[in-house]
């Protein structure tokens, strides 16, 4: 299989990028791409050497939060063609997790984003009728902190969607309903819902993933699901979970938790029907591993009922990129698993594409080498039918990529 790179943007203005949401801003058919973050930690002056002052006078300089505007039918042989606009020129933003959403239910989808690292902030910027304006940034809360992943979707099925995000520093599963007026800012406490406390995991999914017409949230590698409502769908009770245990629990009295795995580390989330069996897997991949944990990156698929594990690898650098997607259209969607470089693995960092063969039998194939990328998605950029990659660093060295299926 084939794939051929092109860069859209060798010296994006920002140091540390996070976001990477494709969508069609333009209404062309074409996605687009919105990416942002949290700017240069130490910005170098003299060679490799940081002047304190004149680096933070650099660091007002940088933009947080921008967009790349697609160029459209025909015109994807290169990268130059892509033209990026702003978002917010706030070179304080800290942008970390994000979501894309109708907040205002107008019809144009919103950008959620969270603050990281010591701040507490969650905003969305409104969408302009025309996406080149600048995006009017409103307060949801601050609550609190470091939102390392964030969601759009009807969580709690009630009909409506709502801001489900994880606070690592916080360590809360949590989300807001949307008020009537989400232009207020802050929006009011009572659209808050603690989902469970105590919880420092990384990965976000709102999905029916027990195919009972009700969503649940997967946060981490576990599963919490909202008691049902009379007339709703039933809580599965075939599947062992944890219901609230009393004031000790950190979990909320109406929700219960089923764990797919325990012991993974730091893990990035992505679901498909891998085994052509007309239930849905679930694939985690330590995305952070060995920078904050003892071994090297796992990924796998786990396959219910009891969520049998299958292990793809477990050598991989910081695997912060997983999607499922069929690359060559056979029918079964396979696992695309990319590394990030962090200016320690940037000449070795590995894409990978496993290969569905059918029922769920892959076969490793290493698509790239030496182009780091984090956060990537799998999405039709040029329009051919065929998904590509399209994603950027996170630091040091910062670019934008797509990765054109050429197959």
């Amino acid at each position: 299989m084939r794939f051929e790179h092109h860069a859209i943007d060798d010296s994006p203005p920002c140091g540390r990028l996070f976001v990477c949401q494709p969508t069609d801003l333009t209404g062309d058919g074409y996605p687009d791409l919105i990416v942002g973050g949290m700017g240069a930690e130490d910005l170098p002056v003299l060679g490799d050497r940081s002047i304190p002052l004149i680096g933070r006078l650099l660091r007002r300089l940088e933009n947080d939060l921008f967009w790349y505007e697609n160029p459209g039918a025909g015109r994807h042989n290169g990268g130059s063609e892509w033209t990026r606009h702003t978002i917010s020129s706030a070179s304080d933003l800290h942008a970390l997790g994000s979501t894309l959403g109708d907040v205002n239910g107008n019809g144009r989808l919103d950008l959620i984003v969270g603050q990281g690292y010591g701040r507490n902030d969650i905003y969305w910027f409104e969408q302009p009728s025309d996406p080149r304006d600048r995006w009017t940034k409103h307060l949801i809360a601050d609550d609190f902190s470091k939102y390392h992943d964030l969601a759009f979707g009807d969580v709690d099925n009630d009909g409506e969607p709502e801001v489900v995000g994880l606070s690592q520093e916080s360590e809360t599963v949590f989300y807001y309903d949307v008020p009537a007026d989400p232009s207020q800012s802050p929006w009011p406490s009572e659209q808050l819902t603690v989902v469970s406390r105590g919880v420092d995991v990384e990965g976000l999914a709102i999905v029916d993933i027990d195919g009972d017409g009700g969503n649940e949230l997967i946060a981490g590698t576990a599963i919490y699901r909202k008691a049902a409502a009379t007339g709703g769908p039933d809580q599965p009770s075939s599947r062992p979970v944890e219901a609230d245990g009393g004031e000790e629990s950190d979990l909320a009295p109406e929700w219960t938790r089923e764990h797919i795995v325990t012991g993974w580390d730091w893990t990035r989330v992505a679901v498909g029907d891998l085994d052509d069996d007309g239930e849905l897997e679930v694939v985690f991949a330590e995305g952070d591993s060995p920078i904050y944990g003892e071994h090297m990156g796992r990924v796998g698929w786990f396959d219910p009922p009891n969520w049998e594990p299958h292990i793809l690898s477990d050598e991989l650098y910081c695997p912060h990129t997983v999607q499922v997607s069929d690359f060559d259209g056979n029918g079964s969607p396979d696992i695309y698993v990319a590394e990030m470089g962090l200016g320690e693995n940037d000449a070795s960092a590995q894409h990978i594409r496993f290969h569905n063969q059918g029922g769920g039998e892959f076969r490793e194939e290493i698509v790239e080498s030496g182009i780091p990328t984090h956060e990537a998605k799998a999405v039709d950029v040029d329009g051919d039918g065929r998904p590509d990659i399209i994603g950027k660093s996170f630091e040091p060295n910062v670019h934008v990529d797509v990765w054109y299926n050429r197959s």
